[in-house]
């Protein structure tokens, strides 16, 4: 048993697996058996004596052993695909994307920060004027606000 890169991900599996473990590409039994070197031999750390008065035993395998499930590579990017739908944003009837309830808190608590989450694409124009109106407004307080005795 040697290690071999898989031909999908590039990572190492052993060569006599039916598939790779890491994206589930199916191993042609060709590539394996070039990947093995011909005199390769398994390499032994020596054994114990065995006591001939004690049968062997061997475990036998089930009549139908269920065959290990391979997932096709293209179960990955199906995946992926899935996931980048999902994280499309939602939009309200009127086809606008609405403002998330933590960016409502943060704008009005902290605009110089969170208003420029308002620039991103979806939100209307009605809803930046707002978001940006707050923050032009408490800019304004800040430099009309008495400064104390000179």
């Amino acid at each position: 048993m040697a290690l071999i890169e898989c031909y999908e991900c590039k990572r190492n599996i052993s060569s006599e697996a039916t598939a790779c473990i890491h994206c589930g590409a199916p191993m042609a039994k060709e590539q394996a058996q070039a990947a093995r070197p011909a005199s390769a031999s398994t390499i032994s750390f020596g054994s114990l004596p065995r006591n001939k008065a004690v049968p062997e035993t061997f475990a036998a395998a089930p009549a139908s052993a269920p065959e290990p499930k391979v997932i096709p590579a293209a179960a990955g990017r199906r995946r992926r695909q899935q996931a980048e739908r999902a994280a499309i944003p939602q939009l309200n009837a009127d086809g606008v994307r609405p403002v998330e309830g933590w960016l409502k808190i943060m704008a009005f608590l902290m605009p110089m920060i969170f208003v420029w989450f308002l620039l991103r694409s979806g939100h209307s124009l009605k809803q930046r004027f707002f978001g940006f109106g707050w923050l032009g407004l408490l800019i304004l307080a800040s430099t009309l606000s008495p400064t104390g005795p000179h």
